[in-house]
C-alpha cells in the first residue's frame, strides 16, 4: 500500500489511532507504525518497552548505510503482532533522530509493508512535513468541535495539499455531521473513532482479537477503518499537490463559520476530552 501519514493540528490522539489501526490491521498485511512525533513518543512508556530498540537506534545505525529494510531490526512487537519503531520520549532526542534518519523515512515506502507514520501535531518547522507531503495518503486527525475544526480549516488555506490524498478522522463526538464537515472543510471525513482512554491502553498489552477487546467501540471503529485503508490501493496513487488560492474557492475558515455558527454547538456528550489522546 506504501505510506500513510497522520498528523493534527491540535493534539487529538494520533497515536492511539495509528496503534489502533495496527492492532487491528488485516492479518495477512504486514505493517509497521512509526512514531515519528517531533515532540517525543509515548508508546514504549505506555508499554513498558525498553529505550531501544527505537528511531534513535536506527538513526544511530543509519550512518552506515541507508537500506530502509533496516527499519526491521529497531522495532518492538504489539501484543497482536503489529511491528512499532517507537520515538523516543525527548522532544530533542526526537528532534536529532528524525534529522539524522533524513531521507531514509522518505524511502519506507519501499517496504514490503504497509507503514503508517506517526506525525504527531503539524507545527511549522515541524521536521516531518517532508515525510507528510511524501506519503502516499495523509490523514488529519481532529475532534469535531467547532474550535478544532476552525484551526484545521486555517491550517488548510496555508499548507499544500493534494486532494484525493487529504483525509479527515474524527476523535470523540459532537454535534456536526460528517457531511457537513466534509462540505465546510472541503475533504473527506474518512471515520470516526470514539474517545476511548481504557481500550487505547489495553492495545498495548493485549490482542485486540482478545475476548475483552474486540467488541470495544475504538476496535471496532478501527478495524472498519483500517480494512477501508488497506484495500483502498486507488486512493493510495500519488496525486500532484495543490496550493489553495482565494480565487480557487471561498476561504475555508469563511466556510466553517457558515456551517458551524457557535450557537448551534452543544456540549458533546462525553464531556470534555484532554488535548492529547494517548495510549
Amino acid at each position: 500500500m506504501g505510506v500513510v501519514g497522520f498528523g493534527s493540528v491540535r493534539s487529538c490522539g494520533v497515536t492511539t489511532l495509528t496503534v489502533a489501526l495496527a492492532a487491528t490491521w488485516p492479518a495477512e498485511r504486514r505493517v509497521l507504525v512509526v512514531e515519528a512525533d517531533p515532540a517525543g513518543g509515548t508508546l514504549a512508556g505506555a508499554s513498558g518497552w525498553p529505550p531501544e530498540p527505537s528511531l534513535v537506534s536506527l538513526a544511530a545505525a543509519s550512518r552506515r548505510g541507508g537500506d530502509p529494510s533496516r527499519a526491521w531490526e529497531h522495532c518492538q512487537q504489539l501484543p497482536g503482532g503489529g511491528e512499532v519503531l517507537p520515538g523516543p520520549a525527548s522532544a530533542d532526542q526526537a528532534h536529532d533522530a528524525l534529522a539524522m534518519l533524513g531521507g531514509l523515512l522518505g524511502a519506507f515506502g519501499e517496504l514490503d509493508a504497509d507503514v503508517l507514520v506517526d506525525c504527531g501535531r503539524l507545527d511549522s518547522g515541524s521536521p516531518v512535513h517532508g515525510l507528510w507531503e511524501r506519503a502516499d495518503r495523509a490523514v488529519l486527525v481532529a475532534r469535531p468541535r467547532l474550535a478544532d475544526l476552525q484551526a484545521v480549516a486555517t491550517w488548510l488555506e496555508t499548507h499544500p495539499f493534494a486532494g484525493g490524498r487529504l483525509g479527515l478522522v474524527t476523535v470523540g463526538e459532537g454535534p456536526y455531521p460528517d457531511a457537513e464537515i466534509t462540505e465546510a472543510l472541503g475533504i473527506e471525513v474518512l471515520a470516526r473513532v470514539p474517545w476511548d482512554p481504557v481500550t487505547a491502553s489495553g492495545l498495548m498489552s493485549v490482542p485486540a482479537s482478545a475476548r475483552e477487546l474486540r467488541l470495544a467501540p475504538l476496535v471496532r471503529a478501527a478495524r472498519t477503518f483500517a480494512d477501508h485503508l488497506a484495500a483502498d490501493h486507488a486512493a493510495m496513487k500519488p496525486a500532484a499537490a495543490q496550493t489553495p488560492t482565494a480565487e480557487g474557492f471561498v476561504s475555508v475558515r469563511a466556510r466553517v463559520w457558515r456551517a458551524f455558527r457557535p450557537d448551534t454547538a452543544t456540549v458533546s456528550p462525553n464531556g470534555t476530552a484532554p488535548d492529547q489522546v494517548s495510549p
